[in-house]
């Protein structure tokens, strides 16, 4: 994404700290984020056991929050730096007219939330089903598919996920996905080096 043009339709510089709210669920939309280093989850907490769902992760690149500015309502989630992370966001109404100015900018962010949407397809039928297993190995094969980056080869792809954030991905317990894992990888259909995830 052009940082040159985001800043150009006047968006901000901003820097958050580890654990800093960007925006909570039920707020209004005021901004669209574009990350220029660190990384962003978006979650909501169950209040009646206090657990949290992440509904995913985006780092160095990834934008968040258009959708919401389009459907003209609330946030259904928050957003929340995983660590340091340095943000441009750029006010709901010159982001706007930034879209109708600019057909490639348009383009991309149409492309980016169909991304976002297939995800969301890929994933809800898999989170309603039973089965542990295909939960965590539909996360994992999308993971690798559309956002991780190499680690030795090619066709060798390391997933940066704790065991706790893929069981807050899955809706599954932290100890059922670590079985699950577990037996993934004895039936080859993952490996572990040094501790880590690979595919």
């Amino acid at each position: 994404m052009n940082m040159r043009l985001l800043k150009k339709y006047g968006a901000e510089k901003v820097v958050y700290e580890k654990d800093d709210f960007i925006f909570e669920e039920g707020m209004w939309p005021e901004y669209f984020y574009y990350i220029v280093s660190g990384e962003v989850k978006l979650n909501i907490y169950d209040e009646d056991d206090s657990r949290e769902f992440i509904f995913s992760f985006y780092s160095r690149g990834h934008n968040f929050g258009e959708g919401t500015i389009f459907l003209e309502t609330t946030y259904i989630c928050n957003a929340i730096a995983v660590e340091q992370t340095e943000v441009l966001k750029l006010d709901k109404a010159s982001f706007l007219i930034l879209i109708k100015e600019n057909h490639d900018f348009s383009l991309l962010i149409n492309y980016n939330l169909s991304k976002k949407l297939y995800f969301q397809g890929v994933m809800a039928p898999k989170i309603s089903a039973q089965d542990a297993e295909l939960r965590v190995l539909t996360l994992l094969n999308y993971l690798k598919t559309n956002w991780q980056h190499p680690l030795i080869q090619q066709d060798l792809y390391i997933v940066d996920l704790t065991r706790q954030e893929i069981a807050d991905m899955t809706g599954l317990r932290v100890e059922t996905v670590i079985r699950s894992i577990k037996r993934l990888r004895e039936d080859n259909k993952l490996r572990i080096i040094k501790g880590r995830i690979v595919l």
